[in-house]
């Protein structure tokens, strides 16, 4: 009996592969414990990748250079995302079903792209997303071992807050538990 594994390229809901939330691999003499890596890291668990794969989410189309349009009701000029009132974000956090403090970390984090590209917006969206929606459905059925309960809260907190990059920090720092030892193939 033989058994096959195909592997194939992480895809997001309209079938793009996903990318790093910085368009590319982290560079070899980054700090291994920047966000960016530790999200990465995260990012390659199978199980980070069958979710991402099933994950549904509303339709990111790229209009132009700086417009998108999220699931045929909202259009985003990101030329001007550090000028987004409450209500567009709102309207978008509704969309992606994620609390308004994680449309509020992506502003703040494409704000600092110049200029904004709406390719590269669509990317971060689409993966902030996913991490947000992969974290939170893990650390919801995390169950801590007693008097660790803390952990789970203070992640679940930081999801709230849409503090991605801490959720995926402590994720990533959980103790994972050993291989099993002692087996014996028998013939």
């Amino acid at each position: 009996m033989a058994i096959f594994v195909i592997l194939t390229p992480v895809l997001g809901s309209d079938g793009q592969t996903l990318q790093p939330p910085d368009g590319g691999s982290p560079a070899t003499n980054a700090d291994p414990s920047s966000p960016a890596l530790v999200a990465a890291e995260g990012r390659r668990q199978p199980s980070y990748q069958v979710f991402a794969y099933r994950c549904t989410l509303p339709a990111i189309t790229v209009v132009n250079e700086t417009t998108l349009e999220i699931g045929g009701k909202q259009k985003i000029d990101v030329s001007r995302l550090d000028q987004w009132d409450r209500a567009e974000k709102e309207t978008l956090a509704g969309q992606f079903d994620v609390p308004v403090s994680v449309v509020d970390n992506l502003q703040k984090s494409c704000s600092k792209l110049a200029p904004a590209d709406a390719a590269e917006v669509a990317g971060k969206l689409r993966v902030v997303v996913i991490d947000y929606k992969y974290l939170l459905e893990r650390w919801t059925r995390y169950h801590p071992p007693t008097g660790q309960e803390k952990v789970r809260t203070d992640a679940l907190l930081a999801l709230q807050g849409g503090n991605v990059d801490k959720a995926w920090e402590m994720f990533v720092a959980l103790p994972r538990p050993s291989p099993p030892t002692g087996f014996r193939a028998a013939g």
